[in-house]
């Protein structure tokens, strides 16, 4: 029988290419995960083991051919770990789930459920408007088996003695990570539950990612964070040095937000945030209990901050507002886009880093603007007009999103609002 040999060389070769690939992986690894050690410095601290069974009970509720019921005694012990006073500065965790790290992240709105309802659960308002930091885009592409809108919840309120329970599937595009530059699409399978607990509104939301998200793309954030000014590059890589060749992937992510009314009067609002998430390249998980605290610090940071904003109109004004910009023509959305990209490539004149160059590059000319969706362009829309409304610079002109017509819209959207 004949055998072929391998020539010791090409052995070699083989060999010396695969542990390349191990040390890039290893150094790239490091190089992510160790400047979140050292500015962190918070304490892991394990959640009681009595809330694990309510976590479980949730979670299990989310699969889409889930007829389990919400048992609001199974998620009790889970409630008082979410209402109960807790250190600033630990970083709470639970067990890992599915091979995920997890952590826990909590903050109080001052707002009644009712007004979070309208405003964060408002078919007519999309997510990225309260969120531009974490998500790009984000829609339910189809809600209790059905392509319907989701309910308007609030509508519910205060008669809820029965939990009303939405089911569907959330379509979610993330914005760029701080550390790497990675944004991935995926879908969700969504829970939300519309309830009482112990004579208070409560609502509960369970997502659990449906498949591994495609590749993870190159994105760019622009300046300070809080900025909102983000370039999506829409090629494969990470936009961090040396790491352009790694394919990433989020393989696994899911969570549990609670938001419990304390006080209606007042008004108060405490939102608990459970999340797991694995993600990296090379079947490599990378992700850290640290890592997934800073990524729910930043998406509680500006949703609180525009929640709580003093200049944030009604949530039927926003309403009207945001579904105004859905009519603009093709023509219009790339001409805001167009005034968008020119001004975030003028604020990178007089950076000569090469990362700089590279953004400049990709913004420059037609190419970059028509491969950019209709939804892409309309995310543009609804960012900018939110930066107006909360005193941060926008990079489109005004005038673009006035109404051509109707001056109550025209009155509408220019001028300020205050509660």
């Amino acid at each position: 029988m004949y055998k072929k040999i391998i020539p010791p060389q090409r052995d070699l070769l083989f060999i010396s290419r695969q542990t390349i690939t191990i040390v890039w992986v290893v150094f790239a690894f490091l190089l992510f995960a160790i400047p979140s050690m050292a500015a962190n410095g918070l304490k892991e601290t394990k959640v009681p083991d009595d809330v694990t069974p309510g976590l479980d009970h949730l979670l299990s509720l989310v699969q889409p051919d889930s007829n389990i019921s919400v048992d609001l005694q199974a998620i009790e012990k889970l409630l008082d770990f979410v209402a109960s006073p807790k250190s600033s500065s630990d970083l709470f965790y639970t067990d890992k789930k599915l091979d995920a790290h997890s952590a826990y992240y909590e903050f109080d709105i001052q707002s009644n459920l009712e007004g979070i309802l309208k405003y964060a659960f408002n078919p007519d308002i999309p997510s990225q408007a309260l969120m531009p930091s974490a998500i790009r885009l984000c829609h339910w592409t189809e809600v209790n088996g059905q392509k319907q809108p989701l309910p308007k919840l609030w509508n519910f309120l205060p008669t809820t003695d029965e939990p009303v329970i939405v089911k569907g599937v959330e379509h979610v595009q993330v914005a760029p990570n701080k550390s790497t530059g990675a944004y991935f699409r995926y879908d969700t399978n969504k829970t939300l539950i519309l309830c009482k607990y112990q004579g208070r509104n409560l609502l509960i939301s369970i997502f659990k990612q449906k498949n591994t998200s495609d590749v993870g793309r190159k994105g760019f954030v622009l300046g300070m964070d809080e900025d909102w000014n983000y370039v999506y590059s829409g090629e494969k890589g990470l936009a961090k040095a040396g790491l352009g060749w790694v394919d990433s992937y989020m393989y696994d992510s899911f969570g549990i937000s609670v938001f419990y009314e304390v006080d209606a009067q007042t008004p108060l609002v405490k939102c608990g945030s459970f999340r797991w998430l694995r993600a990296g390249w090379a079947n490599l998980n990378v992700i850290k209990k640290r890592h997934i605290h800073k990524g729910l610090k930043r998406w509680a940071k500006d949703f609180k901050g525009i929640l709580e904003h003093p200049s944030l109109p009604e949530a039927s004004e926003l309403a009207q507002t945001f579904s105004y910009f859905e009519t603009f023509s093709l023509d219009k959305l790339k001409t805001i886009a167009k005034r968008h990209l020119d001004i975030l490539e003028k604020l990178l004149h007089g950076d000569d880093s090469s990362s700089a160059k590279q953004i400049a590059k990709l913004i420059q000319g037609e190419s970059y603007l028509n491969q950019m969706t209709e939804k892409e362009m309309q995310s543009i829309v609804v960012v900018e007009y939110m930066k107006s409304l909360v005193g941060k610079k926008q990079h489109v002109d005004e005038e673009l999103l006035m109404p051509e017509s109707s001056p109550k819209l025209t009155q509408l959207i220019s001028i300020p609002y205050h509660h």
